[in-house]
């Protein structure tokens, strides 16, 4: 029973941490979050005037040995919707080194430390966090709610066209 509740408190943490993500930036209007009966959770955005899908896997312990197979298999999950779809991978701690992976993979990644790469298009989100004082994790290594810490604002890159409008 408790396995169940961390996995429900871990789907609601991610869920938030991706609404939060998405409030940041007002060219991006969240329609749905939904978790798909045999499949990733599913975010209906609307990019700039254009419907997307974020077609999220959340991995509550990702090894940096599983990580590979794990981005395979979400990839071939977010091709699978009709439209734009983008692969994300959410978990509570992503390494560099597996941020990286993921950039190359050109899959998209959140993690609840507030680390995030999201490409929706002509709008892209960095974020990165400062690591903990005396942290020494790896990908695998679940965050307690204690560690977590504020974040700077999301840094947002929009078209020339639209940078006048928010500037």
């Amino acid at each position: 029973m408790k396995n169940l509740n961390s996995i429900e408190n871990l789907e609601f943490r991610a869920t938030e941490a991706l609404r939060a993500l998405l409030g940041q930036v007002s060219v991006i209007k969240l329609k749905e979050i939904r978790r798909s009966p045999q499949g990733p959770m599913l975010a209906r955005l609307d990019v700039l005037g254009h419907s997307h899908t974020l077609a999220c896997e959340i991995e509550p312990n990702i090894r940096p040995e599983s990580l590979r197979n794990a981005l395979d298999e979400l990839s071939q999950d977010a091709a699978h919707y009709e439209g734009v779809a983008t692969p994300l991978l959410i978990a509570p701690y992503l390494s560099p080194e597996a941020q990286a992976l993921c950039k190359e993979r050109s899959a998209c990644y959140l993690d609840l430390e507030g680390n995030a790469r999201l490409a929706l298009g002509e709008v892209f989100i960095g974020k990165r966090s400062l690591p903990a004082r005396g942290a020494n994790r790896t990908a695998g290594q679940a965050v307690s709610p204690q560690v977590l810490h504020s974040h700077p604002p999301a840094r947002v890159a929009t078209p020339a066209h639209n940078r006048s409008a928010t500037a």
